[in-house]
């Protein structure tokens, strides 16, 4: 019995060795063109896969890959295809199976793993065929930055970015940086964020662009203000910042030439000596006024002094500037007439005399005697000043009279007590020396309430 008993642990073990030995050598015959069991490959486990079946897992169509290179305007995509894109793994996995002895699989069945480079490959002349059709790599289309603009926004000095141009300045690194990315199946490239751009020499946080910002809103930030008659006008930031020249290097002074080209550009805007004006009449009738040495204007030249200082100074003024001759009134509209003034109808012969809009006065007059061509000038006036008695005096005469109110030179209103009557054609054969001529007590009432300065208007 105990015979019997040890001849079947005999033969048991005989056909376990048997199993195990035909066990071991089917392995070792599968592990001939397969990976060992329990391989692990990109953190996938391909035992008994063979390397050809393990490559086709990891193939990849060229035409599902694209990276997009973004350009400051625009955006180039370039496909796998278009550049022969393609991944061979197939060296690698032939490495790993190469490196399996098949009678030594029993040592990996505690997993071997295994990590692929991406073995990317492409047509570099398709690439460089790409690259030859951007216009971003060709020159002649490249545009240089521009520094930070120094302008005035909301009444407020500020930097602005300037354009930042195109330029390229390695375009061979460029390219080999594309390249690495393709190689790195990045689907997107910025040329901007990866610093290919030239840059401008200043940026908007420079030291000397915030100095030269602060600067300028010093100077723009001045409160002058210029009255003409009770009308004022202030000065704009835009307008102060004008005066400032600033060089490339925002190196910046006041120019006093800008400062001229600004006195001369308000003098042009609100000065209104010799204009043309439309005069509306007593009767509502509107006319032309061609000959106006009357009105207000600026001295470009003394004032142009004036402002300079005042802006290198960094004063704050409010004053009337220098003129060259006053009018009597000022709006914002520009009238300086306004509702005080004298009116002389030389067809009519007929004054008014209009005080804050009523007609204070009207009466006949003479004016000058058109026959001997010595007719009152129409035009626009101002009363020079106002004398009580006064003698009037020319070539061939010399003449008292009470009130004087010259308005034109050496023609003016006054009375005329040797005349016996006004108004009429008297003027064309008897009319004055040029003046205005008027009843003693119309002359009388006129010097009372008119005021030197006060616009006369002669049509």
């Amino acid at each position: 019995m105990f015979l019997w008993t040890n001849k079947i642990i005999r033969y048991s073990w005989i056909t376990l060795l048997s199993l195990v030995l035909i066990a071991y050598i089917a392995l070792v015959i599968t592990s001939e063109d397969t990976y060992y069991p329990g391989t692990i490959i990109n953190g996938v486990n391909y035992g008994f896969k063979s390397p050809g079946y393990v490559d086709n897992e990891l193939y990849q169509n060229p035409a599902d890959y694209n990276i997009e290179i973004i350009f400051r305007g625009e955006t180039k995509t370039i496909n796998g295809r278009d550049i022969l894109l393609k991944n061979d793994f197939r060296p690698e996995l032939d490495a790993i199976k190469l490196s399996q002895n098949p009678f030594l699989w029993p040592s990996t069945l505690s997993q071997e793993e295994h990590s692929l480079s991406d073995c990317i490959s492409f047509d570099e002349a398709s690439l460089e065929r790409i690259f030859d059709k951007y216009d971003e790599f060709n020159t002649e289309f490249m545009v240089e930055p521009e520094n930070p603009k120094i302008v005035v926004e909301d009444d407020v000095v500020v930097a602005q970015l300037g354009e930042q141009g195109n330029v390229i300045e390695d375009i061979d690194g460029l390219k080999e940086a594309i390249k690495e990315a393709i190689i790195n199946r990045e689907t997107t490239f910025d040329v901007e964020e990866r610093g290919f751009y030239k840059r401008p020499d200043y940026e908007l946080d420079d030291p000397k662009i915030v100095s030269t910002v602060n600067y300028c809103n010093e100077i723009a930030g001045l409160k002058i203000t210029y009255k003409y008659g009770d009308y004022e006008i202030k000065l704009t930031p835009q307008q102060l910042f004008s005066t400032i020249k600033l060089d490339y290097n925002y190196s910046h002074s006041i120019s006093k030439g800008r400062v001229e080209g600004l006195v001369e550009s308000l003098s042009r805007l609100y000065d209104t000596y010799d204009s043309i004006r439309v005069f509306k009449t007593h009767n509502k009738t509107k006319v032309n006024i061609t000959n106006s040495h009357y009105g207000w204007q600026m001295d470009t030249e003394i004032e142009t002094d004036n402002l300079y200082n005042d802006i290198i100074h960094h004063t704050n003024v409010e004053r009337t500037p220098a003129f060259t001759s006053e009018g009597f009134t000022y709006d914002e509209h520009g009238d300086d007439i306004g509702d005080t003034y004298a009116e002389v109808d030389l067809t009519n012969q007929h004054m008014y005399y209009y005080k804050n809009g009523k007609l204070i006065l009207d009466t006949d007059v003479v004016t000058g005697c058109v026959n001997l061509r010595r007719g009152t000038p129409s035009g626009i006036y101002s009363v020079q000043y106002k004398q009580c008695p006064a003698i009037l005096r020319g070539d061939d005469y010399e003449t008292p009279v009470t009130y004087w109110m010259p308005f034109n030179g050496g023609i003016g209103f006054h009375d005329a007590t040797w005349r016996g009557s006004f108004g009429g054609q008297i003027y064309i054969w008897s009319g004055s020396h040029g003046c205005v001529n008027m009843p003693y007590f119309a002359a009388q009432q006129l010097f009372s309430e008119i005021e030197p300065g006060t616009p006369v208007i002669v049509y």
